[in-house]
């Protein structure tokens, strides 16, 4: 744009979905534990009206364009995603941007909006997977705004005004680390004008500067309670960042590690019946990353499906993995991203990460060849580097009160 607000068109030939996003780098990643959340409620709460659209009209125009526009936020970035059909794709580029360029962010949409925000925090507590991950996660990364969830806490939602949102628009939103993204069957130079024309008052802005996080240097635990039949750990250790090129070693020692035909599975649940469920999953943010593997078993087996999964780590640090697991976790991990080509939606994610988070759109094309690059032996070095059990952490929900 004039502003230099950069603009990804990707030319989708025979799509007949236009996909949209609008993406900033920053957001949860600049809150603290009193503003948690701050971000998604803003973002939601945006599109409860404009200064020429009420939220029904928004609502309506969307639906007439075949679509409706999404909110999220995570750690290091928030935005929202529109998909119609292509021939709409000018119209909901206008929508879209009077959306994100000229809330209003009414007091009534702002407290819906916190009342929704607030159900979905009491439903994660319930949740035995997520809540677990959760817990995990803010020992992991405390003291820093990747320990504090995205999508807020009871405290943060309850204290939030809506003049923090409007400043918060003012502020974050207008003048940003901002990109924008086209993936549709469409003339690439053409929509490219469209969008700038669409989005001028947007700035673009450095992204915000803020420190990395220290992972513990001893073994760190978060338990709570539940009335369940089961006891959920979620075990975690540090892991590459987004940026580092052993991300993709990390991504493969998951693949190895998790799934029905996965080393975990075979071992904790076929074998020992340790687990009703085992997966493992490596996850690169902006700053750091961290490798976790999640665990649902008997309260009373709660102790040896630990060491077992302890022992699952200690054999990936101690032995390379064989050649037939590093291929057939090879041909998984390329098969999976081929599939993910046919998506619209899914080029937009890929395209936008690799901009905002990436060395740049090469990456693209670069996949499959650094994966298929990936040796046993990087593997076990990875391995050795990350998974000390010394220095991981574990979020626990212990089910207590109830049998299966």
């Amino acid at each position: 744009t004039a502003e230099g607000v950069p603009v990804l068109v990707r030319q989708k030939i025979g799509a007949p979905i236009a996909n949209i996003g609008v993406y900033i780098v920053g957001g949860a990643i600049e809150e603290d534990a009193a503003t948690a959340g701050l971000t998604l409620l803003t973002a939601r709460t945006m599109l409860k009206g404009t200064t020429t659209r009420s939220a029904v009209q928004i609502a309506e125009d969307s639906e007439m364009l075949g679509g409706t526009i999404s909110a999220s936020a995570g750690s290091d970035s928030f935005g929202w995603s529109f998909s119609v059909p292509t021939p709409r794709l000018a119209e909901a580029l206008e929508l879209l941007g009077d959306v994100v360029q000229r809330p209003t962010l009414p007091d009534d949409a702002f407290e819906t909006e916190r009342t929704v925000a607030l159900s979905h925090v009491a439903m994660l507590r319930d949740d035995m997977y997520r809540y677990p991950m959760r817990l995990a996660s803010s020992v992991a990364f405390a003291k820093h705004p990747y320990g504090i969830p995205p999508m807020g806490t009871e405290e943060s939602l309850r204290a939030i005004t809506v003049d923090q949102a409007r400043e918060w628009h003012k502020s974050r939103m207008l003048e940003s680390a901002i990109v924008i993204g086209v993936v549709a069957d469409v003339e690439v130079q053409q929509i490219g004008d469209l969008v700038a024309s669409e989005f001028g008052a947007l700035e673009l802005e450095k992204a915000p500067k803020v420190g990395k996080p220290r992972w513990p240097k001893s073994v760190k635990i978060a338990a709570e309670s539940r009335d369940k039949a089961q006891t959920a750990i979620a075990l975690a250790f540090p892991g590459p960042s987004r940026s580092e090129d052993s991300r993709f070693a990390a991504s493969l020692i998951a693949t190895v590690a998790s799934g029905l035909g996965g080393r975990f599975f075979d071992e904790l649940r076929d074998r020992q019946s340790l687990a009703y469920t085992v997966q493992a999953a490596a996850s690169g943010k902006r700053l750091a990353g961290i490798f976790l593997s999640y665990i649902a078993t008997s309260p009373e087996k709660e102790g040896v499906a630990r060491q077992g999964l302890l022992a699952e780590f200690a054999k990936l640090r101690d032995q390379v993995v064989s050649a037939e697991e590093l291929s057939r976790a090879k041909e998984y991990v390329v098969g999976s991203h081929a599939i993910s080509q046919e998506s619209g939606a899914a080029l937009l994610g890929e395209m936008l990460d690799a901009w905002m988070f990436g060395e740049g759109l090469h990456e693209l094309l670069e996949y499959d060849t650094r994966v298929r690059g990936v040796t046993a032996e990087q593997m076990r070095d990875i391995a050795r580097k990350y998974f000390d059990p010394e220095k991981r952490v574990e979020g626990i929900v212990r089910g207590v009160g109830k049998t299966v």
